[in-house]
């Protein structure tokens, strides 16, 4: 079973819907889905781009993860 300690900057949207489906909520919230090209950003690409804070983001993704 995956680990939140796998996810970093460098995780793609992709890997977090596949791997972490326990995360689909809140990245849908963001505006997040497989639907768009925001499938192969990076979580850093989404945080500049959303202009969130990128450690605030990495916290509340890994905190879904179980």
């Amino acid at each position: 079973m995956p680990m939140a300690d796998g996810i970093n900057a460098d995780t793609k949207v992709a890997t977090l819907f596949r791997e972490y489906p326990e995360t689909i909520d809140y990245l849908l919230s963001l505006g997040l889905c497989e639907c768009n090209d925001t499938i192969v950003l990076a979580l850093k690409d989404v945080a500049k781009g959303k202009s969130i804070d990128l450690d605030k983001l990495l916290r509340e993704v890994k905190s879904r993860v179980k």
